[in-house]
């Protein structure tokens, strides 16, 4: 018998969803369906200035619209908001950093502004904060992690240099919040979630959570499976995006339906999936 499988679908709040969002959702029901693996709605707010409960209604609408069946997780806004949301979990989240420091890696406080690191290359911490033993002071300091250099994870047919695409990365940001790319390895780690479906431009970021997953005690995400499909473009081209959309949430026909499912499953060839 095969182990059980689930992967997720993880949208951000921060803007109503557009067609390649539309289609992500679509291509990870078709998955799921011929794997037999299960599927988890995992809404994530952290960024709470951006984040806003038209958004969050306009999630469920369009996944209603696209009908995924036995959706794991919140059902509506409400039930998200009183049982799932990411901003009741910050503590959680803090606590994890001590896994960072067990297993030795290197995590400090930083000053330096975007300015200053933009001047440093952009990816490295300016100065010397380091060695300073600043603490992590809302408003003053984010939370970084060093990235040895040399460090590097094979992803698909390529290897990604995680020092030369990420440098120190950001773990706990400067407005006291959880940063991304930490809090996705917990969720993930923590719903054992076997199979990720993402679009190919975060490639970087997936070969990123690979191996920080080593030192949050996160196996199942270490070997997970990772599906990376080409992007959904506009007619020039371009790369979909929320903040390009001032027209409100997309008018869900039955027309468009057909040809979310249709670009999906064009995806899901493409994958080999």
């Amino acid at each position: 018998m095969s182990e059980p499988r689930l992967t997720r679908i993880a949208p951000t709040p921060s803007g109503f969803l557009h067609l390649g969002n539309a289609v992500n959702f679509a291509l990870i029901s078709l998955l799921a369906d011929r794997w037999d693996a299960g599927i988890y709605l995992r809404i994530d707010d952290m960024d709470a200035d951006r984040a806003r409960p038209e958004y969050v209604d306009d999630i469920f609408d369009v996944l209603a619209w696209i009908d995924i069946p036995s959706l794991a997780g919140a059902s509506d806004r409400a039930d998200f908001e009183a049982n799932f949301t990411m901003t009741a979990r910050t503590d959680y989240y803090r606590s994890q950093l001590d896994l960072l420091n067990d297993h030795g890696l290197e995590v400090f406080a930083c000053a330096c502004s975007r300015v200053d690191l933009a001047a440093a290359g952009g990816l490295r911490c300016a100065g010397d904060c380091a060695t300073r033993g600043l603490e992590l002071e809302k408003g003053s300091t984010a939370l970084r992690l060093r990235i040895p250099e040399g460090t590097s994870v094979r992803m698909h047919d390529r290897t990604v240099d995680l020092a030369a695409e990420h440098g120190d990365v950001v773990l706990w940001r400067r407005d006291d919040l959880p940063a991304y790319h930490l809090v996705t390895v917990i969720e993930d780690r923590d719903l054992e979630v076997t199979d990720i479906v993402r679009g190919e431009d975060l490639v970087e970021s997936s070969a990123l959570h690979v191996w920080l997953a080593r030192y949050l005690d996160a196996p199942t995400l270490v070997q997970a499976r990772w599906w990376h499909h080409p992007l959904v473009t506009d007619e020039s081209g371009a790369k979909l995006s929320k903040s390009q959309l001032d027209a409100g949430p997309m008018v869900l026909t039955e027309a468009l339906r057909t040809q979310v499912f249709s670009r999906a499953e064009s995806l899901a060839a493409a994958l080999g999936a």
